[in-house]
């Protein structure tokens, strides 16, 4: 999150394959998981995607691209998602499921990719697989889409935050 804020992308040469691939995205997926219930919007669908929904917010990072911003819509769509499908799955058990029960799929392709969300499964320890051949190109996209995210609600965890805060002063907030 502080390269991002700083304008620089991370490096993510280090994943090599898709296990790793999906273990750097489930890091990502459940630092969002944080941030989200920090904000306590973890059941709240409408409030993530007023949040985090808008690519403008995503692309005032000098780091993202359209593609990334885009990513990073994606993932607060299926987020809200979740999180409406796991409201009304805790009136019909009588709580709520955990929200880390998330499954997100990555399906790699052809020279692109598809994000896709299984369903919830509150037996499920949630988290983020990569199907398909493994492309560097396309993992650091949607892993800088993750990272932007997660970025994007650090930065607005002051209700007034007007963009001067720094990510020391976001942070400390949140810790």
């Amino acid at each position: 999150m502080q390269l991002i804020w700083s304008g620089v992308a991370p490096d993510y040469g280090k994943v090599k394959d898709s296990a790793a691939a999906g273990r750097a995205l489930t890091g990502l997926l459940n630092a969002a998981h944080d941030i989200l219930a920090y904000r306590q919007l973890s059941v709240k669908a409408e409030s993530i995607h007023l949040v985090s929904g808008d690519r403008m917010s995503y692309l005032k990072f000098a780091v993202a691209t359209d593609r990334t911003a885009g990513n990073a819509v994606s993932l607060s769509h299926l987020l809200a998602v979740n999180a409406e499908e796991a409201r009304g799955l805790g009136d019909l058990i009588g709580g709520n499921p955990p929200f880390r029960s998330l499954r997100i799929v990555i399906l790699s392709l052809e020279g692109d990719f598809a994000i896709n969300r299984l369903d919830l499964d509150p037996e499920s320890p949630g988290g983020v697989s990569w199907y398909g051949p493994f492309d560097r190109e396309l993992f650091k996209d949607i892993a800088l889409g993750f990272a932007l995210f997660v970025t994007h609600m650090v930065a607005n965890v002051f209700d007034d935050d007007d963009g001067e805060e720094t990510f020391a002063e976001s942070i400390e907030w949140i810790t």
